[in-house]
């Protein structure tokens, strides 16, 4: 889709606090409000954002009808629904739909509001904020009124920990939230997977006899790990990581690291090539 753009494109970006995000126009502004309407902060949204309209994407009209809104009391729903309107960038029905998901997303929990951020944030790879996030949703739930709920705050935090290599923390992660659901099977294959990872060939079977967890179900989460690592790395790309495991297994942290770091930075750099 082809947005028309409106006013300029900023030399110096506004800064979204909240998730720490540079916003160089109007369309970005809209665009990223929109992505993520269930955990933007009000307080990005005040006083700052007018005088950014008005000075850095030289919109003087649309800052003075946002300034009018600010001092009336409009809230934040109806103020950034009126941006959505006067930029055209959706139409009434797209608008009032955000509207209402908007008004949903102020008045959201505290929970809610971190489960959300954390969210964001492991989508985004910021998997130590995530984990913050995921760690303030818990305390303030109450785990057995809401297992589930406390459940997919644990699996959060064990995705974080396995987006960055971390499988022994993972496990224990996986472990408490099969605790609590423990008929969940997407729970439990993230448990396996996790196992595979961070053990040795013995130890994986042992814990798996020692959590009475079939032989059928595990031996299928594996082939499914089998597949994945044929599709998701090259052949000297999983000879590395696999090295890299193994040294980790082996006690040799220092050498895990160094190669997790060159397999890391390999990828990077391809990428941004």
């Amino acid at each position: 889709m082809i947005y028309q753009c409106i006013g300029i494109r900023s030399d110096r970006p506004y800064i979204i606090r909240d998730t720490q995000t540079g916003i160089y126009s109007l369309e970005e502004l809209l665009y990223y409000v929109r992505e993520n309407v269930f955990m933007l902060n009000p307080e990005d949204f005040g006083s700052s954002l007018s005088r950014f309209l008005r000075k850095r994407l030289e919109l003087p009209d649309l800052a003075a009808k946002y300034d009018e809104m600010l001092d009336s009391g409009k809230d934040f729903a109806d103020r950034i629904s009126m941006l959505f309107k006067e930029s055209r960038f959706a139409n009434d029905t797209e608008i009032e739909t955000l509207r209402k998901a908007l008004s949903h997303g102020e008045h959201m929990s505290a929970g809610d509001s971190h489960r959300v951020r954390g969210e964001f944030f492991l989508k985004s790879g910021r998997t130590a904020e995530a984990v913050i996030e995921f760690n303030a949703a818990l305390k303030v739930i109450n785990r057995e009124e809401d297992p589930k709920d406390a459940a997919k705050l644990l699996c959060g935090m064990g995705n974080a920990a396995a987006g960055n290599f971390n499988f022994d923390r993972a496990l224990r992660y996986f472990e408490e939230a099969s605790g609590l659901t423990p008929e969940d099977p997407v729970i439990l294959n993230k448990l396996i997977a996790a196992a595979r990872l961070s053990k040795n060939d013995d130890d994986f079977y042992v814990y798996m006899i020692s959590r009475n967890i079939p032989e059928s179900i595990y031996s299928e989460c594996l082939r499914r790990i089998g597949e994945a690592e044929k599709h998701a790395f090259r052949g000297e790309d999983a000879r590395r990581f696999k090295e890299a495991v193994g040294k980790r297994k082996e006690g040799d942290i220092p050498g895990y690291m160094s190669l997790r770091h060159s397999v890391l930075c390999s990828w990077k750099a391809e990428y941004r090539n």
